[in-house]
């Protein structure tokens, strides 16, 4: 009698113990919102296990060391913050050993400043503003991968402005990288068919970047940008001065700072109130469709032009009729 109760007690017993290890497995341990882990770097499974029992991620270490030692991942646990939204057990692993980090959908629009993307990175939390900074500033690391860039003092002009998908605390040589790759699959194409087709002098590629980016930052809507690129041109053939306000306001780190009389003085190389030529480099990122009017500007004769308030400009031919346009969009 007491043999076949011990012997059902048994069988209970057991019954359980798989039913709690089941449940420590495969059922969530809490029940809570969306929770961002981070794991950092060189971590063992042991330091992971408590970082997630801390976070109330599992319930407890043990079983969650037992279970790397058992399917032999313990050091196959990849660091990242990871977004989790009451797991159980098994699933905590299996995104730790599959390194499915919390992803960020990111969207660049055209003509930040180099300083605006870090900002914009920054406050996703993909990548510290002032490390990116120093990447963007220090590009030789990327000369061998992307060669056309070689000698380039800078990124600014090339983080191509797109929609991206980065891992939240990312490596900022990897996310710039990622900028230069996009650049290289939609301009690089544009660039090489304009160096074919070109017979009069062409501008390098630094050159047309650089002027497309002061077109990004004069035009409000895409018909314009090649007749403003058009009167950029016919300025520099004929050895005047470009006067592009968005020169200045880079020089002074903000675009959205008035220009007084006075400021148009700045000493700057950059300033092309007072330098000709294009200034050293890009004033921001371009898209598309300023590289295109760069690329193809319109045959126009205009020197000159003046914004109407509404997004538009009014062009001229003559000093004598931009000044009457300035005085008619300024008195309103």
């Amino acid at each position: 009698m007491w043999g076949e109760f011990l012997k059902r007690g048994g069988k209970l017993l057991a019954f359980f113990l798989i039913i709690m290890v089941i449940s420590f497995l495969f059922i969530p341990s809490f029940s809570q919102k969306k929770v961002l882990v981070k794991i950092p770097k060189g971590a063992g499974s042991k330091e992971i296990s408590f970082i997630l029992w801390k976070n109330k991620i599992i319930p407890e270490p043990f079983l969650f060391l037992f279970l790397t030692k058992v399917l032999n991942c313990e050091d196959r646990l990849k660091a990242g913050v990871y977004e989790f939204e009451s797991p159980n057990l098994v699933s905590v692993l299996n995104k730790l050993r599959e390194g499915k980090v919390k992803i960020c959908r990111i969207t660049l629009p055209e003509g930040l400043p180099k300083w605006e993307v870090a900002e914009l990175l920054s406050k996703k939390g993909i990548v510290d503003k002032k490390e990116f900074l120093e990447v963007v500033d220090n590009p030789e690391c990327f000369y061998r991968n992307f060669p056309w860039l070689s000698g380039e003092k800078s990124l600014e002009g090339y983080l191509f402005p797109d929609t991206y998908y980065f891992a939240l605390e990312d490596d900022p040589v990897k996310v710039a990288g990622d900028f230069l790759a996009r650049f290289e699959q939609e301009i690089l194409p544009l660039y090489r068919i304009y160096e074919k087709n070109t017979r009069e002098k062409r501008l390098s590629l630094h050159q047309i970047v650089t002027l497309a980016s002061i077109v990004e930052k004069e035009a409000k809507v895409n018909f314009e940008k090649p007749v403003i690129a058009g009167v950029f041109y016919n300025r520099l053939r004929r050895g005047m001065k470009l006067r592009a306000d968005p020169t200045i306001k880079y020089a002074l780190g903000s675009f959205s700072i008035r220009l007084y009389k006075k400021i148009l003085d700045y000493p700057s190389a950059y300033n092309t109130y007072l330098y000709s030529g294009l200034p050293p480099g890009p004033i921001c990122s371009p898209g598309v469709e300023s590289i295109k009017a760069t690329i193809s500007p319109a045959k126009i004769g205009y020197l000159y032009f003046v914004a109407k308030g509404d997004g538009t400009h009014e062009f001229s031919n003559t000093y004598q009729d931009h000044l009457k346009a300035i005085e008619k969009y300024r008195r309103g």
